[in-house]
């Protein structure tokens, strides 16, 4: 599981964080990760960052609590960087696709705004804000975070909420991933099936995120992410999985009985040949970089075509 901790100075995310480390340790890890910061990092950078933060829960499947996260970006960025984000949308899908994998909830920290100040008073040398007038500016900003992210979110006030209360909450928030891909392993949603794993052998716990690249400006990763934020189509209901590895091993179709997809996208031919080998009806879509390299001036489109089948039932 990867628990997001977020909320303006002085909301109790750091006390928060070691108090559910405490709660939660038992058969996993439990990593308390602190991110921030980061004023002079350039948005590749800060991808990497937030993404290693993530990897003990996605090689090991264990627990990591992130305090703070890529959602503080545009919030602090309009604080600190006349309202400049470095995060933008197609990286912030990447990182919520990898994030879903290990059934990402954020805690907003949100106590009543004169507890904020306060704690923040008391402590303005060490805190990220340097003014009362930005804290409030953060706060009304972190009022509305439920509406910038595909992640599930949480509420947490500690003067108002229990820990035990919370964990229930986060229980029936977070999902399972009952497969290897990436993305949100919920009952309905789409798939999209890619080509091939990563060429470096990985362990059996891992899960591999198909078309995630943080550094590349111009390439298919980015492409699809831009192309499914302007169908409307959120991360929260997509599945991604590679139908092989890179040595060729075909991936065994078992998890499609829990998944139940609304609709199978096929991401190249050798998708496309896995899904016709297993007798399952998909979509087929042009290979993403073959696009890129031959119809460069065409745009690309994945729920807005209208050829190929849709599974309905599986």
């Amino acid at each position: 599981m990867i628990i997001i901790l977020e909320g303006p100075d002085g909301a109790g995310k750091t006390t928060l964080a070691e108090t559910l480390r405490q709660k939660l340790q038992g058969n996993k890890l439990v990593h308390i990760v602190k991110h921030g910061p980061y004023r002079d990092l350039t948005s590749e950078h800060l991808c990497k960052i937030y993404f290693r933060g993530m990897t003990p829960a996605l090689t090991h499947d264990d627990i990591v609590i992130m305090d703070r996260s890529w959602l503080s970006e545009p919030i602090y960025g309009n604080a600190y960087r006349d309202g400049l984000n470095r995060i933008d949308t197609p990286r912030k899908r990447m990182l919520e696709r990898v994030a879903l994998s290990r059934g990402a909830v954020v805690i907003n920290c949100l106590p009543d705004f004169e507890t904020c100040l306060k704690t923040f008073k008391s402590r303005i040398n060490d805190e990220y804000l340097d003014t009362p007038t930005q804290l409030q500016d953060v706060y009304g900003d972190y009022e509305l975070l439920d509406l910038h992210t595909a992640l599930p979110v949480i509420h947490y006030n500690y003067q108002e909420d229990s820990v035990d209360e919370l964990l229930a909450h986060l229980s029936r928030a977070t999902i399972e991933n009952k497969a290897s891909g990436g993305g949100c392993f919920n009952e309905g949603n789409m798939l999209m099936l890619c080509d091939r794993g990563p060429r470096a052998n990985v362990k059996d716990s891992a899960v591999v995120v198909p078309f995630i690249n943080f550094l590349d400006n111009d390439g298919p990763s980015r492409m699809l992410a831009a192309t499914l934020d302007n169908e409307g189509v959120s991360e929260s209901k997509l599945y991604w999985i590679n139908t092989q590895t890179y040595q060729g091993v075909p991936l065994d179709p078992a998890f499609l009985k829990a998944l139940r997809p609304s609709r199978i996208f096929a991401l190249g031919n050798n998708a496309y040949t896995w899904a016709l080998n297993n007798g399952i009806k998909v979509t087929k879509l042009p290979p993403p970089l073959h696009h890129m390299q031959h119809y460069p001036d065409e745009p690309y489109s994945i729920t807005h075509t209208d050829h190929g089948n849709y599974a309905n039932q599986l």
